[in-house]
């Protein structure tokens, strides 16, 4: 009779820890599971891609067509105007720019990209850029690409200013390229 209740106990036993070895993995799997969806990478680059495009024609109209490029101002060789507000509780990481200057080619010495409009060029800026520029075959344009990291926070006005050598004209654009990130985190 012992020996009956000894192999049920044992069975019993071997049974429990099956069950609980079960309910372990299956519990790990499945907070897993629900703490990914919880759990975000804030730096993740493809999180909310964000961009900007600015069209202007410098010392022949300001800002041109549809476009992020607002509040113009203008000097015979420079342009600076804003582009569009990062949304509320958002922060934009900012990782490239890109684009072309008609008439620029040996005359465009400096972009810059920050926060500041004052007399002071190089007040509240995040990022400066003068070269290599690049000569293409059309309009005397000048083009360059180039990485970034710049961030800026909710309900900032990121400014885009670009200075030259000699008069600034021809048609321009340039586009921004990031992500969002939750301000938060």
């Amino acid at each position: 009779m012992k020996s009956r209740r000894f192999g049920f106990l044992t069975a019993a036993a071997v049974a429990l820890a099956i069950v609980a070895a079960l309910m372990a993995f299956t519990r790990t799997e499945a907070f897993a599971q629900i703490r990914a969806t919880l759990t975000k990478n804030v730096d993740e680059p493809g999180r909310t891609p964000w961009e900007t495009r600015s069209q202007f024609l410098p010392n022949a109209g300001g800002c041109y067509g549809a476009s992020d490029c607002f509040n113009y101002q203008e000097g015979t060789s420079w342009a600076s105007f804003d582009l569009r507000p990062v949304p509320a509780g958002k922060r934009w990481i900012v990782q490239s720019i890109a684009g072309g200057m008609g008439n620029g080619n040996g005359r465009t010495n400096v972009i810059l990209l920050g926060t500041a409009r004052s007399s002071m060029v190089f007040e509240g800026m995040k990022w400066i850029y003068s070269g290599p520029f690049t000569a293409a075959p059309y309009f005397n344009s000048a083009l360059f690409s180039a990485n970034i990291y710049a961030t800026f926070g909710p309900g900032d006005t990121p400014t885009l200013r670009v200075d030259a050598n000699g008069t600034l004209s021809g048609y321009s654009v340039f586009v921004i390229s990031g992500y969002l990130i939750d301000a938060t985190n």
